[in-house]
This record gives structure tokens, C-alpha cells and sequence, in this order.
């Protein structure tokens, strides 16, 4: 019988202990850098100037998640304003 509650509590400790390592109350920070330009894009195979983030079109996926902080510096490299809204 003691061996049983010896285990159990053993148990019961490591789990606690490995929980109480996995909890992180921060709220991670991510940073992204874009920088905005002219380039060809080809959609539908056709070539026509467009609009480039980081040279990509459409533009780089965000990876993140609910209360993660987004840090983007945007770069404006066009020759007139550009506008991004979420």
C-alpha cells in the first residue's frame, strides 16, 4: 500500500512540477519587416506590373496566434502612398 501512495504522490508532484514549466503568461512578440515595391506578377499567365511585399506576391504569410504581438516595419518603396488595412 505504501508503495502505491508513494507512487501516486510521486506522480502527482511530477505533474505539477511539468505544468507548472509549460505555463507562460507572456504574450510572445513577433517582428516582421516588409518592404513594398513594383514587380511583374503572372496571374493567369498573363505579365502586368503589381505590387510586391518582400518580393512576393501575394504577400508573406504572418504566422501567429490569438494575443501574439505584431511588430511590422513597413517599408514604402513605391513612388506614391500606399495603404494597409487588417
Amino acid at each position: 500500500m505504501r508503495g502505491l501512495r508513494a507512487l501516486c504522490f510521486f506522480f502527482a508532484v511530477s505533474l505539477v512540477l511539468l505544468v507548472q514549466n509549460e505555463v507562460n503568461g507572456d504574450s510572445p512578440y513577433r517582428f516582421y519587416t516588409w518592404k513594398i515595391t513594383y514587380g511583374d506578377i503572372y496571374p493567369l499567365g498573363v505579365k502586368q506590373q503589381g505590387i510586391l511585399i518582400n518580393g512576393q506576391f501575394p504577400g508573406p504569410q504572418i504566422d501567429c496566434i490569438t494575443n501574439d504581438n505584431l511588430i511590422i516595419s513597413v517599408y514604402n518603396y513605391l513612388n506614391e502612398p500606399f495603404l494597409i488595412s487588417w
